[in-house]
């Protein structure tokens, strides 16, 4: 059990640009790691036991995260059974993706697979509620400096972002169904927040900070 996460070191970023072979090498083991500290934290170790009580199902998985996706410029993990819900969701791009490269932290909705129909209505479901508390929503958005990172057609569109100070007007825009791709959260990019990622404290503050943040909206959407 890891009580601390693992350290983004500007190094990393370049790693990340290697060769596939390269990538899956490097971070197979710093993902697995990651894992281990995400699934203690008292904000998710107990999500599928949730889960299973108000979806009334039974989670193939008690572990809150387990499987990543790893790609060359790019890697993403998310909490198991997330694909169909608001997910809870850490990635990192490289140079050869985004400029400046970052680390994000928050949560997301993948609407541009087979069940978008599901997870739009979880999206749905997540504006109500926040624009029905609106104070506290706008507070944990400054508090945090979350943003957003959104693409119209997954694999088609490039990555746009919606700065901290215009999140919650974005959100709650009437076409926002027609996006593949949602995340809202935390970025933490190279160099400007190098301190935070080079320190396993800091970071750690942030992911609990940000995480425990959208726990109860999270609950309530499903």
């Amino acid at each position: 059990m890891s009580l601390l996460p693992p350290t983004f070191h500007d190094s990393l970023f370049d790693t990340l640009d290697g060769t596939e072979p390269e990538v899956h090498r490097h971070f197979t083991p710093f993902i697995q790691e990651l894992h281990e500290f995400l699934n203690q934290l008292p904000c998710l170790k107990n999500i599928q036991k949730v889960r299973g009580r108000i979806k009334g199902i039974r989670p193939r998985y008690s572990e809150a995260f387990g499987v990543p996706t790893i790609e060359q410029g790019h890697w993403y993990t998310f909490n198991h059974g997330g694909r169909n819900e608001m997910q809870f969701n850490i990635g990192m791009f490289g140079s050869s993706v985004i400029s400046p490269p970052y680390v994000r932290v928050g949560v997301a909705w993948h609407m541009g697979g087979p069940a978008r129909k599901i997870v739009t209505n979880s999206l749905v479901s997540f504006r109500s509620l926040i624009a029905s508390h609106l104070p506290s929503w706008g507070s944990f958005v400054n508090t945090n400096g979350l943003e957003i990172e959104w693409v119209h057609r997954v694999g088609v569109d490039n990555i746009e972002h919606t700065p901290t100070a215009n999140v919650t007007k974005w959100l709650l825009h009437p076409s926002l169904q027609r996006y593949d791709w949602i995340f809202i959260g935390r970025l933490l990019r190279r160099g400007i927040d190098s301190a935070i990622l080079s320190n396993p404290n800091q970071l750690k503050l942030v992911i609990e900070s940000v995480f425990t943040g959208f726990r109860p909206l999270w609950q309530q959407t499903l």
